[in-house]
């Protein structure tokens, strides 16, 4: 997987003794307009490529940021960030001296918020945005309040 990510120019090496960290957190949120020549990174939902949809860059990574976390962002924005660019992985064990296919998965960043939000529409009334656990991880229950003039 690494090889592969290496000559399809997908990953960067950070340097020995520099702080791996803020180069990928950095990355995750800087504008990708100017690196990609003003070509699109959105991917879409259910892409033949099995690829993660949305448009940003992801993180793969179990680093739980626990020494860098406070230093950022206050602790909603910083759970806000995490939830939705970084991409957890999980792996069978290896057990010595067996040559079996090791598996691999992936747990996506959400595409969607899981909290509560309220978003003013163009009239002036407010959408409110719900999360409901029985539901797709990007279901919403919407509920639409009318603004002050009626509308």
């Amino acid at each position: 997987i690494l090889d592969k990510l290496k000559e399809n120019d997908q990953m960067y090496v950070v340097p020995p003794m520099c702080l791996d960290d803020m180069y990928w957190m950095l990355a995750s949120v800087s504008n990708q307009t100017s690196s990609t020549n003003g070509s699109s990174i959105d991917v879409a939902k259910n892409n033949e490529e099995g690829r993660f949809p949305g448009l940003r860059p992801i993180v793969i990574s179990n680093d739980k940021m626990r020494d860098h976390k406070d230093e950022l962002l206050d602790e909603r924005e910083f759970r806000r960030w995490a939830c939705s660019h970084i991409v957890n992985y999980n792996f069978t064990e290896f057990i010595e001296d067996q040559r079996d296919e090791r598996e691999i998965s992936f747990h996506a960043a959400d595409i969607f918020s899981d909290e509560i939000q309220g978003n003013e529409c163009p009239d002036g009334a407010v959408a409110w945005h719900f999360p409901v656990s029985e539901w797709d991880a990007n279901e919403r229950f919407c509920l639409r309040l009318p603004s002050a003039n009626g509308n």
